[in-house]
């Protein structure tokens, strides 16, 4: 019989990490527009029970499923997973603004274009976010 040893820092981090995205993810979700979370999980081709478990903070996503919810709410993945709070909650917060800011104005107003940078790869949530 073999005896597994634990390290309890990494069960700490670990634990962390999970609770930290849990948190994200429903900050990015609200933000966007989806009440409900399920509807995003869906929208990411991610199973229900899988997207119970992110939810719950009992399990972390696959870089793929991390990759997925990223573009579909148009924040990083690395503030996903719990890296620089602030500066991007507010910049999803403010582009939320800019978009119920247009659609009061007006819809026969049209749009600017849309310009994406190289490394604006992000940003990709005009239209998903909306659905």
């Amino acid at each position: 019989m073999a005896v597994v040893a634990t390290d309890p820092d990494t069960d700490r981090t670990v634990a962390l990490r999970k609770a930290r995205f849990k948190v994200r993810l429903r900050r990015a979700a609200e933000a966007c527009g989806y009440e409900n979370l399920y509807q995003l999980g869906r929208v990411c081709g991610i199973s229900k029970d899988s997207f119970k478990k992110y939810l719950s903070g009992t399990r972390l996503p696959n870089y793929e499923c991390i990759l997925r919810l990223s573009l579909v709410l148009g924040v990083p993945c690395d503030w996903l997973m719990g890296c620089d709070e602030g500066p991007m909650l507010r910049a999803v917060l403010k582009a939320r603004e800019i978009d119920s800011a247009w659609k009061t104005k007006g819809s026969s107003m049209p749009r600017p274009p849309l310009e994406r940078s190289c490394d604006d790869s992000h940003s990709r949530r005009e239209t998903e976010c909306e659905a």
